[in-house]
């Protein structure tokens, strides 16, 4: 099987053919129901709608949601259908924070009041208020205050879209009451399949900044409300090169989450929200924590391009179908299960890999053709000698011990 981003096209309703009635009837392919998928803001959603693609090509279906205060959507992209049609597939299940001038509603909640009294100090009202259910222009802080105001809806979201991980017992038509009772004990001595939940994100902007330090801890949280213990939660952060320009705080914002995670990792979370709940976790927000960005970019002058965004977008979500399919990942677990000497002064192993995409079975030319033109034939020379046999490997992967 070869996949290669270019694949991956952006459904355009001017010029493509509308397709058959019956292709939007079909049913979805059968779903995989150990992966779900969680993009927040506007580049987690469409990496995340590029995944789900990837895996209906291939015949399984991907548990996705979206999480976002932008009501634009990402524009739907082009995958096969179970008949055989090709169809636009959109990310159905999003979940949008569109009040109007969340501001206004801190003196409501003595609990929000305080604690972004301090958050909201040098942030003028013209750049928070216009941009109500538009984004936030890179205002991380803002979104965590959608995220706090909308805590219920968050919640129910979440809960939505994590309930497929949980094996349901089936039964089936005509089946004896002692037949029944036998599968359920045999699934109760099963060992539970390891599930992965990955929330998708951009660390430089504001949603996708705000989600990585809220959304795990209420992701662990309702997991061990649904009984779901068998799991490992990946954080995907996006950037800060692929959005260079794109906002005056792209840095910055990267630089934050970064050292919040890196907090969050030693001391855990301790948050009260609206509805009463409060979380005290001493977990780490992420069990991996994978950063993906292109160090080409921009390609030239002081921003990014959106034919260049538009193809990290579909390098990225590339990398992240194939370690979570097939063989990829456990390949590059077996290296950074071992210590080959990278570690940090604290003894934390940390692996990095420098290839913007990956193939299975690929030949030489192939990988050639998806590396950056800024690489070497050299250093293609070195990688293909230190992996040779293995199945591919990431942008750049952070593997931290729990």
């Amino acid at each position: 099987m070869t996949l290669h981003a270019r694949t991956l096209k952006r459904f355009d309703p001017a010029s493509a053919r509308q397709p058959p009635r019956e292709a939007e009837e079909t049913p979805h392919p059968p779903p995989d129901r150990d992966i779900v998928l969680i993009g927040a803001g506007n580049s987690g959603e469409a990496v995340t709608l590029r995944c789900q693609a990837l895996a209906y090509n291939d015949g399984v279906g991907f548990t996705a949601a979206g999480l976002n205060n932008d009501r634009l959507p990402p524009r739907a992209v082009l995958a096969r259908r179970p008949s055989g049609a090709i169809a636009p597939l959109e990310l159905l299940d999003r979940l949008v924070l569109d009040g109007e001038n969340p501001r206004d509603r801190l003196h409501e909640h003595p609990v929000l009041e305080q604690r972004y009294q301090r958050l909201l100090r040098g942030l003028s009202v013209f750049e928070t208020y216009p941009r109500a259910g538009a984004g936030v222009h890179g205002h991380p802080v803002i979104a965590a205050l959608d995220l706090d105001l909308h805590i219920d809806l968050v919640l129910g979201g979440l809960r939505r879209a994590l309930r497929p991980l949980r094996d349901e017992s089936t039964s089936t038509a005509g089946q004896s009451d002692l037949r029944r009772l036998l599968a359920q004990q045999r699934r109760r001595s099963e060992t539970p399949r390891e599930k992965r939940i990955v929330v998708i994100g951009g660390g430089a902007g504001s949603m996708g900044n705000a989600a990585h330090q809220i959304l795990p801890y209420l992701i662990r949280w309702l997991l061990a409300e649904l009984g779901i213990t068998a799991y490992e939660l990946w954080g995907v952060v996006l950037g800060p090169r692929a959005f260079t320009g794109l906002t005056p705080f792209v840095r910055q914002n990267h630089r934050a989450l970064l050292e919040a995670l890196d907090e969050l990792s030693r001391h855990g979370l301790r948050r009260a929200f609206l509805n009463d709940l409060e979380i005290t976790l001493r977990q780490p927000p992420y069990d991996r924590v994978f950063l993906l960005d292109d160090p080409a970019l921009p390609g030239a002058g002081a921003r990014v391009t959106e034919a260049e965004i538009e193809a990290f977008l579909d390098q990225t979500a590339l990398s992240l179908y194939l370690l979570l399919r097939g063989m990829v990942w456990q390949t590059v677990a077996s290296h950074t299960a071992n210590d080959d000497g990278v570690a940090r002064a604290d003894g934390r192993l940390c692996y990095l890999h420098t290839v913007r995409a990956a193939l299975i079975g690929a030949d030489r030319e192939q990988i050639a053709d998806l590396l950056a033109a800024s690489l070497s034939a050299r250093l293609l020379e070195r990688f293909i000698e230190r992996f040779e046999g293995s199945e591919g490997a990431d942008h750049a992967i952070t593997d931290r011990a729990r």
